[in-house]
């Protein structure tokens, strides 16, 4: 299986559940699914990273590989979820901006999105990935079942 994954999957799994100074071979086995091409995020993550400058858009800067530039089918995809999702980019807010393209790159090569988002609780007003995803039968995970799936026993 293949995840494209976004911002907060990152951020929340670095700054939040598994900081790397304490769950080192967490982003050791991470590093292990990038290499192999598994885990992919879409460009617009990595600028949505650089917004915080932080840590994370250090680490991510380094793994220029993970990073899929948007490609017209992309792009395409994008044009689709926004037409039928458009609230999903929360403007006033100016973040989220990569959401659509993770999904988008999610359905384009047929992966899994991973996130750090859950449904929302008024979709129609405000759909987060998990919605989006549900509506266009996208399979999505949190970082926790990616290492379940993966089989990861850590510690």
């Amino acid at each position: 299986m293949k995840y494209s994954i976004d911002t907060s999957a990152l951020l929340d799994g670095w700054n939040r559940h598994y900081p790397p100074d304490v769950f080192p071979q967490v982003w050791t086995r991470i590093d292990e699914l990038i290499d192999s091409g598994v885990l992919i995020a879409t460009e617009e993550v990595l600028v949505e990273l650089e917004k915080k400058d932080d840590a994370v858009y250090a680490w991510a800067r380094e793994r220029s590989q993970m990073f899929v530039p948007t490609n017209e089918d992309v792009q395409r995809a994008v044009t689709d979820i926004l037409r039928d999702h458009k609230k999903i980019i929360d403007q006033r807010k100016g973040r989220s901006g990569a959401d659509p393209f993770v999904i988008a790159l999610a359905k384009i090569e047929g992966c899994s999105v991973l996130t750090g988002e859950r449904p929302g609780r008024s979709p129609a007003m405000r759909p987060h990935i998990p919605d989006v995803c549900n509506a266009l039968g996208i399979p999505w995970f949190n970082l926790l079942q990616l290492f379940r799936q993966q089989k990861w026993i850590l510690g």
